[in-house]
């Protein structure tokens, strides 16, 4: 596979060595190892932790965590490792299977970028459930097509498609794409991949219920946790106005989806034949129609869930520029061009402060737009190529765009005021400042958390509760629903059954005026926060 790689595209070697040794893990994922940590710590397995993540995916995470002895950058950089150890390693099987049925460069090219996309994913992508669903179904779809024989390449293929859908449900979609790849190029291993994979999801989902029966009613629970999401309130204009502004923030933050529709236009224009050219536009608008689809079913309008779109566009444009240099001798100028521009462009106005990004998103999304437009234009009429170096050059540019320290988690939406070197920034203010405090009442003195699960990962302490992080309990303040729901109460009987000697509150996630008034009064009865230590934004209340 890298038998060939041009010295330029060793340019992006500076970038992987920044996220492995600096960039660190986003708040989701320290959530997630965090209350696994801190309840693992006092007993409780992974299968017994409420996450608001499915087993499947609390496994995974469990599996990687580098532990909590090193230093968390340096845990942070081994967590990373193993992920790209697998980010590779499912490239080359989805390079081997392509190679059974495309030319070696397209097969090379398509496996590269995924691999790529996937390793330089925007740091609030990287290991969420969606980026994980996408390493699996690119996983899935190699399987599939690699293996010789039918029945065992569809039940890998099936496998890994299976644990696709598992880490989240909602990530579906992606294994569909990838089962959708997998037809174009023979149908019957796709149909026989497909049937088996939802027989081996169904399977492995059953073994989660058993092995943790709590799973079923989890899965249930979900959507009341979920108050925004259009299944329970309607379909309502914001929210198409909501899904627009999702896709433009990702095409910014991400511009490699921004020149989606740049490949396909060169992809169609390549196609022989007009059936060929019609697939070329319907199939990769359906694929981007069905993540999409998830993004609003799900309501809340993060970036990461359009993580599946990163890797399918990356693919897409180094097919493009395989294809287009196959018949014309070199890339085209339609994704070159365009590709340095955004490369150079999106990470200037990245820097700007999250004041003027907020204050000037429709020039920007204006600009954009009309260089997308133009680009396909171009790729519609153009007959000419450029120089490979310019292409090298073009696509480390942009795939690097997520990575950069200035790069934010959204232009102008969810966390926009997140930087990476923003939130290193804080993950080192954050550990130290709890240190001292966690020294002087001991790292292995239970606690009870009212905080989110980042801050237990930084804590550390453990916390005899299977809900760490009190989810149900802090969407029960302010969505009636939950207060309804079985883990709610169990949630709280963590705060009024515990013998836990401190509570540690984040007043900003969950103070305690907004508890039921029985449940504070009774924290009060059994937690002294007047004579509180002071942990960054943390509140540690000694037990009375």
């Amino acid at each position: 596979m890298f038998r060939r790689v041009r010295p330029g595209w060793l340019l992006l070697l500076a970038p992987l060595a920044l996220t492995i040794a600096w960039t660190g893990l986003n708040h989701d994922v320290r959530f997630v190892l965090g209350t696994l940590r801190t309840a693992g710590r006092a007993g409780f397995s992974p299968s017994e932790v409420f996450v608001h993540r499915p087993l499947a995916y609390r496994l995974v995470l469990a599996a990687g965590d580098a532990g909590s002895t090193l230093p968390v950058p340096v845990r942070e950089a081994v967590v990373r490792v193993l992920a790209l150890v697998v980010v590779l390693l499912v490239a080359l099987l989805l390079r081997a299977g392509l190679r059974r049925y495309r030319p070696a460069g397209e097969a090379t090219a398509v496996a590269a970028a995924t691999g790529v996309a996937l390793a330089l994913a925007p740091n609030w992508d990287f290991l969420q459930p969606e980026w994980l669903a996408a390493v699996f179904a690119a996983g899935g779809a190699g399987a599939a097509l690699r293996i010789s024989r039918l029945v065992p390449a569809a039940l890998a293929g099936g496998l890994l498609l299976a644990l696709a859908v598992l880490v989240k449900y909602t990530t579906a979609p992606t294994a569909v794409v990838a089962l959708g790849v997998v037809a174009v190029l023979d149908r019957r291993r796709a149909v026989l991949t497909g049937v088996l994979g939802v027989l081996v999801c169904l399977g492995l989902f059953g073994l989660s219920v058993l092995i943790e029966p709590r799973e079923w009613r989890w899965l249930g629970e979900l959507s009341f946790l979920n108050g925004g999401s259009p299944l329970s309130r309607g379909w309502a204009l914001s929210d198409a106005q909501a899904l627009a502004g999702t896709l433009l923030n990702e095409a910014l933050v991400v511009p490699a989806v921004a020149l989606l529709p740049v490949s396909v236009a060169v992809l169609a224009r390549l196609a022989e034949g007009r059936r060929a050219r019609l697939a070329w536009l319907l199939l990769p608008a359906a694929a981007v129609l069905v993540v999409l689809a998830a993004v609003v079913v799900q309501g809340q309008w993060f970036q990461y869930h359009l993580a599946a779109l990163v890797p399918f566009a990356a693919a897409l444009a180094a097919l493009a520029v395989v294809r287009w240099s196959a018949e014309h001798g070199g890339p085209s100028r339609a994704l070159v061009l365009p590709a340095i521009a955004l490369g150079i462009g999106m990470p200037l106005v990245s820097a700007a402060t999250t004041e003027w990004r907020l204050a000037h998103g429709t020039p920007v999304y204006a600009a954009l737009v009309v260089l997308v437009v133009a680009s396909v234009l171009l790729a519609l009429k153009d007959r000419g190529r450029t120089w490979p170096v310019a292409a090298v050059l073009g696509a480390s540019a942009l795939l690097a765009v997520p990575v950069w320290p200035s790069a934010p988690y959204s232009f102008d939406a969810i966390h926009p005021d997140y930087t990476n070197s923003e939130r290193v920034a804080a993950a080192h203010l954050d550990e130290r400042l709890i240190a001292p405090v966690r020294d002087r009442i001991g790292a292995d003195t239970p606690v009870v958390f009212l905080a989110f699960g980042d801050m237990a990962y930084f804590f550390g302490n453990p916390a005899a509760c299977r809900y760490p992080a009190p989810v149900f309990v802090q969407r029960g303040t302010y969505l009636p629903a939950v207060r309804g729901l079985a883990s709610y109460r169990e949630n709280l009987d963590c705060l009024e059954r515990t013998d836990a000697g401190y509570l540690v509150v984040q007043p900003s996630w969950l103070a305690l005026d907004r508890l039921p008034a029985d449940v504070a009064a009774g924290v009060h009865s059994r937690f002294d926060c007047e004579r509180a230590l002071t942990a960054g934004e943390l509140i540690v209340c000694p037990r009375r």
